[in-house]
């Protein structure tokens, strides 16, 4: 096919994410959102704050995403320079979910959402924080698609510990060790969600990484999405398989409209 003389119109992205962390979900995260990109656009990957770097403070973008389906929390929003930044752009999309709820302020949470046209927000606990409920929906958590549907070979447990983050393994070598195994004990989120495609039991330990009294809730958010109910942590629980299908099933779905809508905010 000869497109030496067609003109095609290259529209501008950025992706502003955590995807300069090292968490399993932090780097697959971006994989996902990308390849729901059209092939003639421009993509710079940048960071959210507290590592959002000045230099990005005057680039214009048609199409702004934030989040590849990893958590907001309290320290995104205390950045002026990156306020005004999203006040410059054209359209802005969300897909992220929160934690830490009890440190979000909610007035400069509102004014950050305001500026949205669309928000894929992971947690249904999540929907009661955003104040226009007209520019949200539930989608899920997205990093679902990335792990596969599979079944346990090993009659034993992986723990996965907080430290997992520093492991530099390829991602899907290191889902395919944790899905291996009949229970999967976690101390990180998206290690769990892996685990629980192929698990029959499992364990967690929610995350208090800002101190013993606050829990991110992260884990109970999204086990209450699975499975319509709370979970104590700390405790072996049994995996509803057709829950974790019914679930699997909503968040392709999801990532369909996320598609549509990337799509058709750089059309117009």
């Amino acid at each position: 096919m000869n497109i030496g003389n067609k003109k095609i119109n290259k529209k501008k992205i950025a992706i502003i994410s955590y995807g300069n962390c090292a968490n399993l979900g932090d780097r697959i995260g971006q994989s996902i959102i990308l390849s729901m990109i059209p092939y003639d656009c421009y993509v710079d990957f940048l960071n959210l704050p507290p590592f959002w770097s000045d230099k990005y403070n005057n680039n214009h973008y048609d199409l702004v995403i934030i989040g590849t389906g990893h958590s907001i929390y309290h320290e995104t929003l205390n950045n002026n320079k990156f306020d005004k930044f999203l006040e410059n752009q054209k359209k802005i999309i969300g897909v992220f979910g929160l934690q830490y709820h009890d440190l979000l302020d909610k007035k400069k949470f509102d004014n950050f959402t305001e500026k949205f046209t669309h928000i894929f927000v992971r947690n249904k606990k999540d929907l009661i924080f955003f104040k226009n409920k007209k520019i949200i929906s539930h989608s899920g958590d997205i990093l679902t698609s990335y792990f596969p549907l599979t079944n346990w070979t090993i009659d034993d447990k992986v723990v996965i510990h907080p430290d997992i983050q520093k492991n530099s393994q390829d991602g899907l070598q290191l889902v395919k060790k944790i899905q291996a195994h009949k229970i999967v004990e976690s101390s990180r989120l998206h290690p769990l969600l892996a685990g629980l495609q192929s698990c029959e039991e499992f364990v967690f330990h929610e995350q208090k990484e800002m101190g013993n009294e606050l829990k991110s809730n992260k884990f109970n958010n999204m086990l209450y999405d699975i499975f319509n109910k709370n979970f104590e942590p700390g405790i072996q629980h049994k995996v509803d398989r057709d829950l974790v299908l019914s679930y699997r099933k909503f968040v392709f779905n999801s990532l369909s409209l996320i598609e549509e809508k990337i799509k058709k905010s750089i059309q117009s």
